[in-house]
């Protein structure tokens, strides 16, 4: 069996959590990491921080 969890789920609201089943083959239990809708989001909203900035950075240095 194969348990699907997020992965970021912990950084950002300090615990896990658990998306569900991704295969029920076999006796033992092994986990597979993924990402949730939320956390995607956070994700998405913090790298567009982050380009942003780099944008604003070389825009200066190049006007520099």
């Amino acid at each position: 069996m194969i348990i699907c969890r997020c992965a970021w789920h912990p950084r950002y609201y300090g615990r896990s959590l658990w998306n569900g089943v991704a295969s029920w083959r076999g006796w033992s239990v092994r986990f597979t990491d993924g990402i949730c809708p939320r956390c995607l989001a956070l994700v998405r909203a913090e790298h567009r921080e982050m380009l942003a900035q780099r944008r604003r950075h070389t825009e200066t240095a190049g006007a520099a």
